[in-house]
């Protein structure tokens, strides 16, 4: 999954990758924080990165610091839960899912839902598995990117922090795992910002050129409110 750079005092580095769970007419992509050097970053496979912003893959030897609780400060878990409004017994597909931070979250604050935590990365979604919380939660489903059968199925796809390291195959991925009337909220670093954390301005995308490229893969996007580092889209199927 695609990953992200994220700077916090007292630590050299924190890596952001792509997650991706799914659970109802929404899609939610998620990016979890990396290294600010221009090397070792995670992405959503599939072989081809044609159109990826970032230029590299994620390397889950650094993927403890998507864990770093930071993460939930300048992006809390209940605002993206908000933002996702995913209805009663949605599936919800964490798409690029990393450790599974907010796969996590949404998974125990939502027990009516079904979250698919995808991933590439057999690493990534060992960790995941290994965490206590992940192994009480009989909702979260963690997966490997091929083993399901998603198209057509999710009401929610959650992309954070992922958009600039998908190519553009992911990207169609996403969009044919919507379900008619679903969603995906797709949140990523935005270039236009100064921020202390996340990857180069030149890793990431613009509002406008986000927008410019969910359009070119089918999408219909809506701005939502734009959280302190990120811009949100709300994008359904065209």
């Amino acid at each position: 999954m695609p990953p992200y750079f994220t700077y916090i005092p007292g630590l050299q580095s924190a890596a952001a990758g792509a997650r991706l769970q799914s659970k109802s007419n929404w899609a939610i992509l998620e990016m979890t924080p990396h290294d600010q050097k221009p090397h070792g970053h995670h992405h959503h496979g599939h072989g081809d990165r044609h159109g990826a912003r970032q230029p590299d893959r994620f390397d889950p030897a650094r993927a403890a610091l998507l864990d770093d609780p930071a993460r939930l400060e300048y992006l809390p878990a209940d605002q993206l839960i908000a933002l996702l409004d995913a209805p009663e017994g949605a599936r919800v597909i964490d798409f690029g899912t990393g450790t599974g931070v907010y796969a996590i979250e949404l998974a125990r604050r939502r027990p009516d839902l079904e979250v698919i935590a995808l991933d590439e990365q057999p690493r990534m979604l060992e960790m995941l598995k290994a965490k206590p919380a992940a192994r009480e939660l009989s909702n979260l489903k963690p997966a490997l990117t091929g083993e399901m059968e998603l198209e057509g199925s999710a009401d929610r796809v959650l992309a954070l922090n992922v958009l600039h390291e998908l190519g553009d195959d992911a990207l169609k991925e996403i969009v044919a795992m919507l379900k008619p009337g679903g969603a995906a909220l797709v949140i990523d670093w935005n270039a236009e910002v100064d921020r202390p954390i996340g990857p180069p301005r030149d890793h990431v995308y613009s509002p406008a050129e986000a927008r410019r490229r969910l359009e070119a893969a089918g999408l219909h996007p809506r701005d939502e409110k734009a959280l302190p580092y990120h811009y949100v889209f709300r994008a359904t199927r065209r």
